[in-house]
């Protein structure tokens, strides 16, 4: 135990800092400015995340499993295409930056609003964390825009420097939505916020449907929203190793034979980063 413990790291990335082992990737895939905003602001936006070919057979396919209005969950196992949009290099990154290398998969489901959808009302996706919220951020989520995002569309929309309240909103500040603005972007764009800041969505008032799949990765020792451990050996041979991480397999963690030890050191230095 004493040649392991000196394995172990003792100090903790900032949370608004880049650790030296993602940092190549972060300048590799062109998302320092994504970070920054992430960091100094609690949203960005990351356009043409996997092409056009890819957001359209998205798009299809959401439509098929959700249908014309409403939405799905449990997506990940219904479809190798919410595999490829949940492994995207640019999500994995800015994830790891956001919520700390070992980080989880949270959740992957869909919306479809069509005219007249209304809004899902303001709240931070903290929901299930007391204030004040931690320093460093525990879910990150990524919605992904197969057509336009625009207010008059139905886009999401956030309320600016609440991310560094630390805080839910109040029924008044709810009710107020005071200084809202939308998040606009291309099809095929992603919209990234952290758990601080609150946001909601704008009445859609145009014709059509926006389809969105909204992916949400967390910090290793948060519990999941979704619950893929009957696939995730099937996920795993489908998808490899990165997806045995973001299901849980990595860590020492909520093992169906109890505390895997040999995981550990991993596991505690993850966490720190």
């Amino acid at each position: 135990m004493e040649k392991q413990a000196r394995k172990l790291y003792t100090d903790t990335i900032g949370p608004r800092d880049i650790s030296e082992e993602l940092a190549p990737e972060i300048r590799k895939l062109g998302l320092e400015q994504n970070c920054r905003e992430l960091a100094e602001r609690g949203w960005t936006v990351v356009e043409n995340v996997l092409g056009d070919e890819f957001n359209e057979a998205f798009r299809k396919k959401i439509l098929e499993i959700a249908g014309s209005t409403g939405g799905a969950q449990m997506l990940l196992k219904k479809d190798s295409l919410f595999g490829r949009a949940v492994l995207a290099p640019k999500l994995m990154a800015l994830a790891e930056f956001s919520v700390g290398r070992g980080f989880l998969l949270s959740q992957v489901a869909a919306s479809v609003r069509a005219k007249g959808s209304p809004s899902i009302g303001l709240h931070a996706d903290h929901n299930w964390l007391p204030a004040p919220f931690p320093a460093h951020n525990m879910l990150l989520t990524a919605c992904w825009a197969c057509d336009s995002y625009t207010q008059e569309n139905g886009a999401t929309l956030i309320i600016p420097d609440t991310a560094e309240l630390k805080r839910h909103p109040s029924h008044e500040e709810i009710e107020a939505l005071e200084g809202a603005q939308p998040i606009e972007c291309e099809p095929g764009s992603v919209a990234i916020w952290d758990g601080n800041i609150w946001h909601s969505n704008y009445v859609r008032k145009t014709e059509g449907l926006r389809v969105v799949c909204h992916i949400t990765y967390s910090r290793l020792m948060m519990r999941p929203v979704e619950n893929y451990s009957d696939w995730s050996d099937e996920l795993v041979r489908e998808h490899g190793p990165r997806m045995a991480q973001l299901l849980g397999q990595d860590d020492f963690l909520d093992s169906p034979k109890g505390a895997d030890y040999s995981k550990l050191e991993q596991t505690f230095n993850n966490a720190k980063r």
